[in-house]
């Protein structure tokens, strides 16, 4: 039955080192996307900047239609981006779930192990209990026959 555990214990050992790689990439990728974002709303809040700069010293209808465009589709990379860290953060608090459950299941058979190890080592000791008091009964009958009554 130890053997059994052992291999159980190690599939989820591996599970749980498995999860926590899973985790470790989206949280890489998450870092990554927020980064990406916060370079979006910069490099969007300069050129709503740029755009207020040129329209003070003179722009053109167009160059202004323009200039609104361009921001409009920094401000839809904006919203894909803000989409795509709040899948992260949902999946990252999935994989934390999963690797929680693992490192749960891993523990509990760690724990059969351990009650089972217990479990032999009263019953060895009992046994070596029952032969030290088997062998001081021999002796005390060996010592109370031996003497002159």
């Amino acid at each position: 039955m130890s053997n059994v555990l052992q291999i159980l214990i190690e599939q989820a050992s591996e599970k749980a080192d498995n999860l926590a790689r899973g985790m470790a990439n989206t949280q890489q990728k998450l870092v990554q996307g927020q980064d990406k974002l916060n370079m979006l709303q910069t490099y969007r809040d300069e050129c709503e900047g740029g755009m207020h700069n040129k329209a003070s010293t003179g722009m053109t209808g167009q160059q202004l239609r323009n200039q609104l465009a361009f921001v409009g589709k920094i401000a839809q990379a904006i919203e894909q981006q803000s989409r795509e860290i709040e899948f992260l953060n949902t999946t990252l608090a999935h994989q934390r779930t999963q690797w929680q459950e693992a490192l749960a299941e891993q523990r509990k058979f760690e724990a059969l192990v351990e009650r089972e190890k217990l479990k032999q080592a009263k019953l060895e000791n009992k046994r070596d209990q029952k032969m030290n008091d088997e062998f001081a009964a021999r002796i005390y009958r060996v010592h109370t026959a031996g003497e002159p009554s």
